[in-house]
């Protein structure tokens, strides 16, 4: 016989038999136990459960959309794009002012007749932002499209000139410099842009302040000591240095003149004061002539800058 205990803490004898045959199942039914605990568990809703109706409708709509690929241990995980708007995003750089260099080359291309290459130049200039200034702007633009026309590339042509009629509605291109196909393909275009609207008959291009024009002294100015000619070229400041300078040398050359003549009535006179009136009157003169000088060397500046200024606006288109 085996004694056991029951679960309500009592003993009961079995028969050997009994006993062999519970055991299994005793030890089974821990295994199962020591299972359960191992696994997590808890409450799932019936939307978690597998088998359950709610899952299965999703099984049924995600049956047709792309699975995502699993994560990979060790791959790098790719970065989001960039924000526009953060510092690091790197905007487009803003345009930088061309220099004469590029505008000169640019001009030298389409005035060659090296249309292909003055079209990349001239559209440097333009684009994505103008780098020259508002007329010479308008001169690219009407260079662009005519090396455009030129090039049978007559739609980016007609772009082009619909941008510069936009931005200057009286523009027209001169006759001498143009074949009669381009002109007539530039005034329908006009036309165009009149009957939709674009352009009014009235329009007018509207022209920024232009610069102050640097004023050029009179050439008679320039040749009076005493900083008269600075004065006259706008530089105040090297006009009162002069006017002090010679001011001062003036008066002592001629103060040591009276001096001397005085004590050459007296038969006093010495060589010290004559020699100083000399030094005086050749320094005079010599600081007369440095200012006259320079007058001169700053209006031939001064007028050779509203020269060049005034060719460039008023160039003709090339040949």
């Amino acid at each position: 016989m085996v004694e056991r205990v029951t679960v309500g803490g009592g003993r009961e004898r079995c028969g050997p038999a009994i006993a062999a045959t519970r055991t299994p199942w005793r030890v089974g039914g821990l295994a199962w136990l020591a299972l359960y605990a191992l696994l997590p568990h808890g409450t799932a809703s019936a939307q978690s459960r597998p088998g359950s109706t709610a899952d299965r409708g999703r099984a049924g709509t995600a049956s047709n959309a792309p699975a995502a690929p699993a994560p990979s241990f060790g791959a790098a995980t790719p970065s989001p794009p960039p924000n526009p708007t953060s510092p690091g995003a790197n905007p487009e750089p803003l345009s930088a002012v061309a220099s004469s260099a590029e505008w000169d080359e640019a001009l030298n291309s389409f005035r060659y007749q090296d249309f292909d290459a003055a079209i990349g130049k001239l559209r440097f200039l333009l684009y994505p932002r103008p780098r020259v200034d508002r007329q010479r702007e308008w001169r690219a633009r009407e260079y662009l499209g005519a090396a455009l026309w030129w090039t049978g590339r007559k739609a980016e042509a007609l772009d082009e000139f619909t941008a510069l009629l936009v931005r200057n509605p009286p523009a027209r291109l001169d006759p001498v410099s143009y074949p009669p196909p381009m002109i007539q393909d530039f005034e329908t275009l006009r036309g165009n842009l009149l009957r939709l609207g674009v352009l009014r008959p009235d329009s007018k291009p509207s022209l920024p302040t232009p610069p102050p024009t640097p004023w050029v002294a009179p050439l008679p100015l320039c040749l009076f000591p005493f900083g008269v000619g600075q004065f006259a070229n706008q530089q105040p400041g090297k006009g009162i240095a002069f006017l002090a300078a010679e001011g001062t040398l003036a008066a002592g050359s001629a103060w040591l003149y009276l001096y001397n003549r005085d004590e050459g009535l007296h038969s006093r006179a010495t060589d010290l004061p004559r020699a100083a009136q000399v030094a005086a009157g050749a320094a005079f003169w010599a600081v007369a002539t440095w200012g006259v000088i320079d007058a001169l060397v700053v209006r031939g500046d001064l007028a050779d800058a509203v020269e060049q200024a005034r060719r460039e606006l008023s160039a003709p288109a090339p040949q």
